[in-house]
């Protein structure tokens, strides 16, 4: 685990929510050359041994809210702990929100037999430049979360939300990339109503 801290949801559908949040070290990005690990805004969590070793019991005992989210890294890095760490917050009532950049099956989660190890909501987050998505998350995912950076065009768009009925999509502008990213996300969005823009309103609020 990397840390748990408590915040108000920035991004996506649930922001301007109060959230405890659990950042689990670790992330795939790199191996599979993905390009979101020249703006990710958590680099010290990317490797597991930035982490540190941690008991469900104790990330559970520092979660302060009724809504959990996990992140990471990528949380599926863990998909065993994780699965342990989803059914303890849900043994104590707690509603859980996981993001992940969809590259890992969550079969482990979903496919375990015990709905205790579902996420209530699961934002899917995929990474340029090749956005691709395991198999076993058609038809779980609640948000689509698009980050307008110079990979993602209406094409690339348009396939996902497609590949993913029932999302909602939320296009947020990469923070590094200024004017060029915000007008990239506003246009997506105006040519798709159904569509939402999702700023990062922590960093703007210097919110962890």
């Amino acid at each position: 685990m990397a840390e748990v801290f408590d915040s108000i949801q920035g991004e996506g559908f649930w922001a301007g929510v109060p959230m405890s949040f659990v950042r689990l070290a670790g992330c795939n990005a790199a191996e599979l050359g993905l390009a979101c690990v020249r703006w990710c805004d958590t680099p010290l969590s990317r490797a597991e041994q930035d982490g540190r070793k941690t008991s469900v019991e104790e990330v559970v005992a520092g979660v302060t809210l009724p809504r959990v989210c996990i992140t990471g890294g990528e949380p599926l890095c863990q998909a065993v702990v994780l699965a342990s760490l989803i059914r303890e917050l849900h043994r104590v009532g707690a509603k859980v929100h996981l993001e992940t950049n969809g590259t890992i099956d969550p079969g482990p989660l979903l496919d375990s037999g015990d709905p205790r190890t579902e996420p209530d909501w699961v934002v899917l987050s995929p990474k340029p430049p090749y956005f691709a998505i395991a198999s076993g998350w058609h038809g779980a995912v609640d948000e689509l979360k698009l980050v307008a950076d110079e990979f993602l065009d209406n094409e690339q768009a348009e396939r996902l939300s497609v590949s993913n009925p029932g999302a909602i999509v939320c296009v947020q502008p990469e923070w590094g990339g200024g004017r060029a990213a915000l007008d990239r996300a506003i246009a997506l969005v105006m040519s798709h109503p159904v569509w939402r823009l999702s700023a990062q309103v922590h960093r703007l609020l210097g919110l962890p």
